[in-house]
């Protein structure tokens, strides 16, 4: 009798020692990424958690309308009590399969989700992305990089062109903000003495408080000298700041040719340009039939506007960005699990820590404990990821990106990634290669 006490007593010891079983949801392009997903949570169970918790994986796919998906949502994730759920956004061919069902669903109980390769920048606004976080910045934040090059040419007045929407507004908004803070700071970054400046792939710090891009390496050092005649000289230079002469908005009944004709009259020469893939393939061509497409322009674009049939009506010559690991599915599939798992150590260390919810049918109530993780989620720090340094800023969006900067050559039709050092090789609009300088004196009267 004493021996089967003690047996129970044991067990129960035991019983209260075993880690909570803590499910983790997923919603993935392909069925390939779901043991993708397996493997990183076991992966991560081996760092994280032990003697308190224990990841499980579970995962469904995309489905083919937002209605379905979120039922899927509810039936096969919130129904197993999830504390997070990951979710992808499938390749533009499929563009109509976006985590919205995914983020509106958990949101709605306050469950995190973590976007892997979602950037458009509607999920930015936590008015209706409420829980929403992602490992990747949105398109919007290519301006800082865009910004960054137009120091670096010294291209001093851009043309603007966006489309009116909200993707187009973002960058507009945030590029305009980049431009008025350079006009009332007195430091930048380069300095009043000859400077090393590396550049091989551009590094992107999105800071709230600070919007400007620090530059950094990664493999490539180049010294650049800056010689002035004199200290005035030098003064000039450093103060002068990049402004937007023109911005121009279009629409899906928007004339073209108008609007273009009207960028034509500038003294800009400069032109960025941030579009759907479809609408910056018909600005390309109707710049084409206008002839601004050739020597003294400069386009320089993102990353939607120099793939599929944009590339193909791109002009040779054309600076587009990449986001290094932007499309790599699998390894922000690993670096997101990392990330929830470290957060999920730090939650685990507070008190009160309740349970999800377990499924939506008659359930209202959201979980007591989500914006609290959503907070830690939102604070976490991970240096060593698969896609480089992963942290968020307020809006959820990660603050750390890595680009690299393509030149479309048509001839023989390919991207060239370029090295920004003094011996860079670019083909620029109508096949020049000397830097355009960016404007053309007016000839009319005033």
């Amino acid at each position: 009798m004493l021996l089967l006490t003690v047996l129970q007593c044991c067990s129960v010891a035991r019983g209260g020692c075993e880690p909570r079983l803590v499910n983790i949801g997923a919603v993935l392009s392909h069925k390939r990424y779901e043991q993708v997903f397996k493997e990183a949570v076991s992966q991560a169970n081996t760092l994280y958690g032990k003697e308190k918790f224990k990841m499980n994986a579970i995962s469904v796919t995309h489905k083919p309308n937002a209605i379905q998906m979120a039922l899927s949502v509810c039936e096969d994730l919130i129904s197993n009590q999830v504390y997070a759920i990951l979710v992808s956004h499938p390749s533009q061919s499929n563009d109509h399969l976006t985590p919205t069902p995914v983020s509106y669903t958990a949101g709605f109980y306050r469950i995190p989700v973590v976007g892997l390769t979602t950037r458009m920048s509607i999920y930015s606004d936590k008015s209706i992305h409420l829980s929403f976080l992602r490992t990747v910045p949105p398109y919007s934040h290519q301006a800082h990089v865009w910004f960054d090059l137009m120091r670096e040419f010294r291209w001093n007045h851009i043309i603007l062109i966006v489309s009116d929407d909200h993707e187009g507004r973002a960058a507009q908004k945030r590029l305009e903000t980049l431009l008025e803070e350079r006009e009332t700071k007195v430091s930048y970054i380069y300095t009043s003495s000859p400077s090393s400046v590396v550049w091989f792939l551009i590094s992107s710090t999105l800071k709230e408080s600070e919007s400007c891009k620090h530059i950094s390496a990664a493999s490539v050092t180049a010294t650049k000298n800056r010689n002035y005649e004199n200290l005035d000289q030098q003064n000039f230079d450093f103060r002068r700041t990049p402004k937007a002469e023109k911005v121009l908005l279009f629409s899906p009944d928007t004339n073209l040719t108008a609007l273009l004709l009207e960028a034509k009259d500038l003294e800009a020469r400069v032109i960025i340009l941030s579009a759907s893939e479809d609408e910056a393939a018909a600005v390309y061509k109707a710049a084409r039939q206008l002839n601004m497409t050739g020597s003294g322009y400069v386009w320089l674009v993102g990353e939607r506007e120099m793939t599929g049939k944009a590339l193909n009506e791109a002009p040779d010559g054309l600076l587009g960005l990449q986001l290094i690991n932007g499309k790599n599915e699998s390894a922000h599939i690993a670096d997101a699990v990392a990330v929830v798992a470290q957060s999920l150590q730090e939650l685990f260390e507070k008190e009160n820590i309740t349970e999800p919810p377990r499924g939506c049918v008659g359930n209202t109530n959201i979980w007591r404990t989500g914006p609290l993780f959503k907070r830690v989620l939102m604070s976490s720090k991970y240096p060593d990821g698969l896609t480089g340094r992963i942290e968020f800023n307020d809006d959820g969006d990660r603050r750390f990106a890595t680009y690299s900067i393509l030149n479309w050559q048509q001839k023989p039709s390919r991207l060239v990634q370029v090295v920004m050092n003094p011996q860079r090789k670019i083909i620029w609009p109508g096949g020049e290669t000397e830097k355009p300088v960016g404007y053309q004196m007016s000839t009319k009267l005033k």
